[in-house]
C-alpha cells in the first residue's frame, strides 16, 4: 500500500541528530568500532526513516550507520517492509512490529546515537475509515493502532462511568464541555447502547455543545476524539515509558528528537529533557514554517524538542 503521509520537520530533525553520528564517525576513524544506530520509534508512513537512510547513504562518513524502526501498526509495518525491501536486504534497516515502550530490549546491545519519535498519527491511519480514528469519514468506532490488542473505543465507552468519561475528556482533550459531552454519551448509551460509529459519536458530541460554541477554529468533536484516542491507545503511558526508559538507550553524546502534537505530550517531553541525563538543545520547541504548513496543514500543531544525552545511567 502506497503511503500518503507527509513527514513533518524533516530538515531540523536531520540537522540536529546527524551531528552526533558525524562526531562519532570522526572520533572512531580507523578503529574497529561497532556500527552506530538510528532508532525510529514511530515508523508510520516511513518518511523520517527514509530521510535518514538517504542521508546515511550520501555521507561517506555515515555509510555504515544503520536504522532500526518500530511500529505497533501491522499494516504500516508490512507496507514499510515492501517499500524498504532493498535496505532490509542490505542490512541497513530492521523493522520490528512493537510498541515503542517495548523497544528497550532490542536496543540494549546497540550503539544508539540518534532516536526520534513522532507522537502523531499518520495520514494513512487517519484517512482509513476502518480504523475509526477520525470523524471526517464514517467508520467503526475502534481507534486502536493495533486492533489485535486492547479494547476498542466502542467497548471502552460501553464500560466507562460518566464521572470517568468526564475526567478523560477534560484531562486528555482539555475539553471545556467535558461534563455535558459525557452526560450526553452516557444518556445515549443507556438508551441505545454505546455508539458504534465515528459519525454517531460525532453527532452526540455536537449535540452536547451549546449551538453558539459549535463553530470555532477547530471542529467541535476534535478534542473528544483526541481524548479517546489517547485513552484507548494508552498514549501517555507509552510516552512516559519512552521518556523514562527507552531514551536511556542513547549513548552519551547521542541525541533524541520528539515531535508532539498537544500540550499534554509537550509538557512531558520538556520535563524529561531537563533531567540530569540530558541537555535540552531547544529552549523553545521548533515549529513548522508557513511554507511547510501550506504544503502539509497537519504540521501546524507539531512541536519538536531535541536533547543530547550527557551521562550514562547511574554515572
Amino acid at each position: 500500500m502506497a503511503t500518503v503521509h507527509v513527514p513533518i520537520l524533516v530538515r531540523p530533525i536531520l540537522e540536529t541528530l546527524l551531528e552526533a553520528f558525524r562526531e562519532h564517525s570522526v572520533q572512531s576513524t580507523g578503529s574497529q568500532s561497532q556500527p552506530a544506530w538510528f532508532v525510529d520509534c514511530t515508523l508510520g508512513g516511513g518518511g523520517h526513516t527514509a530521510a535518514f537512510l538517504e542521508a546515511f547513504k550520501n555521507d561517506p562518513l555515515l555509510r555504515e550507520t544503520k536504522v532500526i524502526a518500530f511500529d505497533q501498526d501491522k499494516v504500516a509495518v508490512e507496507s514499510a517492509r515492501m517499500r524498504f525491501a532493498a535496505d532490509i536486504a542490505a542490512g541497513r534497516l530492521e523493522i520490528i512490529q512493537s510498541r515503542f515502550s517495548d523497544a528497550e530490549p532490542f536496543l540494549r546491545d546497540r550503539l544508539v546515537l540518534g532516536l526520534m519519535a513522532d507522537l502523531g498519527f499518520s495520514s494513512d491511519q487517519l484517512e482509513d475509515p476502518s480504523r475509526g480514528l477520525s470523524f471526517l469519514a464514517d467508520g467503526p468506532l475502534d481507534m486502536r493502532l493495533d486492533p489485535s490488542q486492547g479494547t476498542s473505543c466502542r467497548d471502552y465507552l460501553a464500560g466507562i462511568s460518566e464521572t470517568e468519561l468526564e475526567r478523560v475528556l477534560r484531562e486528555y482533550g482539555e475539553e471545556r464541555f467535558s461534563r455535558r459531552i459525557a452526560a450526553r454519551v452516557i444518556e445515549y448509551r443507556n438508551r441505545e447502547g454505546a455508539p458504534a460509529t465515528t459519525q454517531a459519536l460525532r453527532t452526540l458530541v455536537v449535540q452536547a455543545i451549546p449551538p453558539a460554541r459549535r463553530h470555532g477554529r477547530i471542529h467541535a468533536a476534535t478534542r473528544t476524539f483526541q481524548a479517546l484516542r489517547i485513552a484507548v491507545n494508552r498514549e501517555l503511558e507509552e510516552l512516559d515509558c519512552l521518556l523514562d526508559h527507552v531514551i536511556l538507550s542513547l549513548r552519551p553524546g547521542g541525541r533524541v528528537a520528539i515531535l508532539s502534537f498537544h500540550s499534554l505530550e509537550d509538557r512531558r517531553v520538556k520535563h524529561a529533557f531537563r533531567s540530569t541525563d540530558f541537555r535540552a538543545l531547544t529552549k523553545k520547541p521548533i515549529i513548522a514554517d508557513d511554507e511547510e504548513i501550506a504544503k502539509n496543514p497537519r504540521a501546524r500543531s507539531a512541536k519538536l524538542r531535541v536533547a543530547e544525552r550527557i551521562s550514562a545511567k547511574g554515572a
